[in-house]
């Protein structure tokens, strides 16, 4: 029993010494990288629909409404050099592979946007981890300097055990409140990357499964 009790004020002095200030500090540290990683994806992922949907404005709309698509390896080079994005990308990546049979050629789609689809999703399993954990991290700082509060009103400090509770118990809460604050944006952006990069993806399947289908 008396092992027990020592392990439990062991565990207790050196919760009381980390104290919750370094959570603090470390949430900064990675709500800095989320932001970092929020304005790199918005920018890539802008750039990818404007210049996709320019394209489709421009050269595949007007190529479906004739019913073909067909250019030589120039043209599609220039088309490749003029608007870069999936489907342009996609569309010399089709033009360039052989002649097969159609089944072959949507396997080839399939793996070409899968290759890409990782591309679009780089950093992004942070922002989905951070906005799952962050909360937690923040709790665990408010635990920690729960401890620390009642620690203070287990010695007394300075004489104010209700002030020291209260100040305490206040620092603590602001860990989660900053977990929290951390979380939120980062889920929010986690979801609407999603949802872009599937429209993305979509757009360009939608192209390729034309393409394919009228070779």
């Amino acid at each position: 029993m008396s092992s027990n009790l020592n392990l439990t004020d062991i565990l207790f002095n050196l919760f009381n010494l980390m104290g919750s200030e370094w959570v603090l500090w470390l949430l900064l540290v990675l709500s800095i990288i989320s932001i970092g990683i929020v304005f790199e994806r918005s920018r890539n992922l802008r750039r990818q629909e404007k210049v996709g949907n320019l394209l489709w404005k421009e050269k595949i709309d007007p190529w479906m409404k004739n019913g073909i698509i067909d250019h030589k390896p120039e043209e599609i080079q220039e088309i490749v050099l003029k608007y870069p994005c999936l489907e342009s990308g996609l569309l010399e990546f089709l033009y360039n592979s052989p002649k097969k049979e159609k089944e072959n050629l949507t396997l080839f789609m399939s793996s070409f946007l899968a290759r890409k689809k990782i591309e679009l999703d780089r950093h992004l399993s942070f922002l989905g981890t951070l906005g799952a954990n962050s909360p937690f991290i923040g709790l665990f700082g408010t635990i920690l300097g729960i401890i620390k509060a009642f620690y203070d009103i287990g010695n007394n400090v300075a004489g104010e055990g209700a002030k020291s509770i209260s100040v305490g118990l206040s620092e603590a809460l602001v860990a989660t409140a900053v977990g929290l604050l951390v979380a939120i944006p980062a889920v929010i952006f986690f979801n609407l990357y999603q949802r872009k990069i599937k429209t993305i993806i979509a757009r360009a399947e939608s192209l390729g499964d034309y393409i394919i289908g009228i070779r």
